[in-house]
This record gives structure tokens, sequence and C-alpha cells, in this order.
């Protein structure tokens, strides 16, 4: 009875380890794979369509399912709708226009939120703030393990000295664009804009003592904070507890933590090597944030030409380029380090969205 009973529990600790390790393994692969959406014309209605990237094996996976459909009236009205989530981790976070038609497979997790141009509410990871009627009043949510906490804030005044010497009132001068769930409580990112040029601010919620603290990030050199390239949520990842925002020449990383930052240098001299062409354009074109995935960070620089619009996207994680993509009018195309195209994909840009972004990756910042 005894060794009956030792061999069935050796049986059930291998049956246990075996599930263990193969959970491990499937999570490894899952992080080499990062899940993407292309907006698609099929006989004129408009899908997202889930595409999976292997940035380990440069490969490029179509699954056939589509997040959502886009109605022909948003298409041909563009410019008055978002045609891209609001919010969406590449799993089961996923917030959409409300005009957005919902694929059966993912009601269940999508939420649908309506869409102003004057944002009300900025979203991040288990964090949500919603603009009040009254001025400098918010609503923060937070959410830990399932269950959400709600508090009532007042963002308290601060004034800070511009590159003219003159003092402002910085509550006058920007607003939040940003919001992240941190140990703490949560960060809010605040830009300011002077005619002299622009300052970068950290607002920490101490959820404990419930008390809003300003912080300068900064003084930000080398860098061009600008009103017409704003460091909106949609632009702008979380890895981490941190920001990484853009500006008008290199990214920054922004700490949240110990306040400050860094420039990411790098990302100039992947232009140089990778994307020479974008140097020569006759319109500047900016490098730009799509999202982050499993700690990866999508970074962007279009391409502006007479056929329509190209994209470059690399893919970075601790600083080091991991992978590249090359949005073309016909075709996607994968590019290793040594900058050979390693693989291409038929997927053509559809007429309509010639000359517009049709790639989305995850970003769990957004606002509506």
């Amino acid at each position: 009875m005894i060794k009956l009973f030792r061999t069935s529990l050796a049986i059930i600790f291998l049956i246990f380890m075996s599930v263990v390790f193969s959970g491990c393994s499937s999570t490894v692969k899952n992080n080499t794979e990062v899940p993407f959406v292309v907006l698609n014309n099929d006989d004129g209605n408009f899908k997202a369509d889930i595409y999976y990237w292997n940035i380990k094996t440069n490969k490029i996976k179509e699954t056939n399912e589509n997040l959502y459909k886009i109605p022909q009236k948003m298409i041909a009205n563009k410019e008055s709708y978002t045609i891209f989530p609001i919010v969406w981790d590449g799993q089961n976070n996923v917030v959409l226009p409300s005009y957005l038609e919902v694929s059966d497979k993912f009601k269940n997790i999508v939420k649908k939120a309506d869409f102003y141009f004057q944002p009300k509410t900025i979203w991040g990871q288990e964090v949500k703030l919603v603009k009040s009627d009254e001025e400098n009043r918010y609503k923060l949510t937070l959410t830990d393990d399932g269950k959400t906490e709600e508090k009532e804030i007042t963002i308290p005044l601060h004034t800070f000295k511009g590159e003219d010497g003159k003092e402002y009132e910085a509550t006058k001068r920007g607003t939040i664009t940003s919001v992240v769930k941190t140990s703490y409580g949560a960060a809010m990112l605040y830009p300011c804009f002077t005619l002299g040029g622009g300052k970068l601010f950290i607002l920490k919620y101490d959820k404990t003592t419930e008390s809003i603290k300003w912080q300068e990030v900064g003084p930000v050199k080398g860098i061009e904070l600008s009103p017409s390239f704003p460091p909106l949520a949609n632009r702008t990842a979380t890895i981490g507890e941190n920001f990484i925002v853009r500006t008008q020449t290199n990214p920054i990383e922004v700490y949240t933590e110990k306040v400050g930052y860094k420039i990411i240098n790098n990302i100039s001299d992947l232009r140089k090597k990778y994307a020479s062409e974008t140097l020569n354009s006759e319109f500047p074109e900016y490098i730009d944030i799509l999202g982050s995935y499993n700690d990866i960070l999508f970074l962007s620089i279009p391409v502006h030409k007479n056929e329509g619009t190209e994209l470059y996207i690399f893919a970075v994680k601790d600083d080091k380029l991991i992978g590249i993509m090359h949005r073309t009018i016909n075709d996607i195309e994968i590019i290793d380090t040594a900058g050979n195209v390693v693989s291409k994909y038929n997927v053509p840009k559809a007429k309509t969205l010639i000359g517009e972004n049709d790639v989305y990756f995850p970003n769990v910042n957004g606002m509506d």
C-alpha cells in the first residue's frame, strides 16, 4: 500500500513538473512573439487583422482573426475619428472607440469608450484618470488583483520659472498627458509650454497620504519638447513604471521613482544605419513611439513618398535593437541586424490608407 502511494505520488510529481516546464517554455516562446494589427480592406470592409511578429525567428504569422471591423463611414471621415484601439495590451485588455465593431471572439474582453478630440479619460495599465468638469479635478481609479479603488484628486497649484526668466502657473501652461501605476500609487506626466520652450513634470500621487507632489524632470537638455509634437498618451509608452516620451529629436525615458530622465541616443544611430532614407525626406521625419509589449519598446520613423507613406519600426529591449520591420506600400519586410531583408509578406496597403499609418502595436496608454 505504501509502495503504491509512493508510486502514485511520483507520477503526480512528474505530471506537475511537466506542466510547469511546458508552461515556462510556452512563456519564453510567447515573449518573442509580438501581436500587432494591420488595417486591411476586404471587399470594401475594413478589418483590424491580427498578426504575430516572432522577433527571434524574424517571421510573421497570420492568424486569420480580426480584433474589430471599421464601418465605411469612419474610413471616409477618418479625420474625425480614430480607427485604432484606445488601449490594447496585446492580450486581454482592450479599449475600443464605441463606433468600432468588435469581432465575436473578443466581445467578452473589450471595453467600449466614447471618443473625444478633447479627451476626458487617460488610460494606463491598471490605472485610469477621468477629468472632472471642475478645474484641475480628476477621478483616479487604481486596480489591484481585480479590485478597484476610486479617489477624487485635485492637482495642486505650482509655479515654475520659464527660459525667459518669468514665473508661470503650471496648470495654466500644461495638462496631464499620461498616467502609470506605481508602487506608491500613481505617477502622471505633465508637460508645460511657454514661448521660451517646454518643461516636463512628474506628479506623484501617494495613495497612503493621498497627497500629490510636483517634481520637475530635468533640466531637459539636448532635446526639444514642442506643443506641435506633444507627448500624448497614445504616443507615450511605459516600461515598468517609467514613461518613454517622444520629442523632436531622440525619445527620452522618464523615471517616476527617482524623478529624472535619459536620452535614448542609440535610436539616431539605428536610423542612420537602417533607415537612412528618412534623413533625406522633404519633410522632417520624427521618431515616434508606437507602444510596448513584454518590456519591448516599439519606435517608428515614417517615410513620406509620392506613392504613399512607409514606416520603419524598431523593436528595442534594454537599449538594444532586437528587431526591424519595414512597412512598405506593398509588403511587410523583416530586416535583420545586418540590414538584410530576411522575410517579406505580401500585405498591400489599402488605397484609402495609402498615405496613413495602417499598423498598430500594443500600447497600454491611451486617451478618449
